[in-house]
């Protein structure tokens, strides 16, 4: 085995082999004694290594490589490098969106805390004063990381973080068309006033009524730019 192939078959069998065999905090072998198992140059290893940076197996540290404790955002890292910037990408990964989202709606409202609505509204708000492309996908980014952080489901606010700049990436591809960016706010104000009143079936219309929206925008449906987000009884 040379070059790729090599180094990806010693981090396949390391990757398997550290979960088995070496507890958080223990150190692995060094760099000669790898290249002496595997019978590869050190700089083999230094590429091996990397990898297993990069899934969270180990961490650098002035005495080698050191076994890291597992943690499931830097997976979700790893998954975030691999998306491509296509539109298909984007409303697939609009759709995940959804799915979490109105997954976890009940919990949102049955544990939401007052404190965390008012900073919902403010990051409404907040979306509304934006003035770059850039600056709005991020405060929109803010709004929705806040809605899955109070459902207190640590493995999906882990994901959202380590996803942010690829969410933030395809949150712009929408907010280049500025003329939605009303109807944005409408809609993000009704999710919030549905959590404040504490309905489960009010939260879950308004966050299903803001994703179809934003499918159909990328879907590039005709869509109302005046359109607002209320319910039947005209609340906004």
């Amino acid at each position: 085995m040379t070059g790729i192939s090599t180094v990806k078959a010693i981090f396949e069998e390391l990757r398997k082999e550290i979960p088995e065999r070496y507890r958080p905090g223990d150190m692995l072998p060094n760099e000669r004694l790898l290249a002496e198992r595997f019978s590869v140059s050190r700089n083999t290893i230094r590429e091996v290594i990397i990898f297993l940076e990069a899934y969270g197996l180990v961490e650098k540290t002035k005495r080698g490589s050191r076994v890291s404790k597992p943690d499931i955002e830097a997976m979700f890292r790893v998954i975030d490098q691999c998306f491509d910037r296509s539109i298909k990408t984007c409303r697939e990964v609009l759709q995940f969106r959804r799915i979490i989202e109105t997954g976890i709606m009940h919990d949102v409202v049955d544990l939401i805390t007052d404190a965390e609505v008012d900073n919902l509204e403010r990051l409404a708000d907040d979306l509304e004063r934006q003035l770059t492309v850039r600056e709005a996908a991020e405060a929109d980014f803010r709004f929705h990381a806040a809605i899955v952080a109070a459902s207190r489901n640590t493995m999906l606010q882990k994901m959202y973080q380590a996803m942010s700049q690829a969410m933030i990436y395809y949150l712009e591809i929408g907010k280049s068309n500025v003329t939605i960016a009303p109807a944005t706010v409408n809609y993000h104000r009704e999710i919030v006033a549905a959590l404040r009143e504490r309905s489960h079936s009010r939260a879950l219309a308004a966050s299903n009524a803001h994703y179809g929206f934003s499918e159909s925008v990328f879907n590039q449906e005709t869509y109302p730019m005046h359109a607002t987000a209320t319910d039947s009884k005209g609340h906004r």
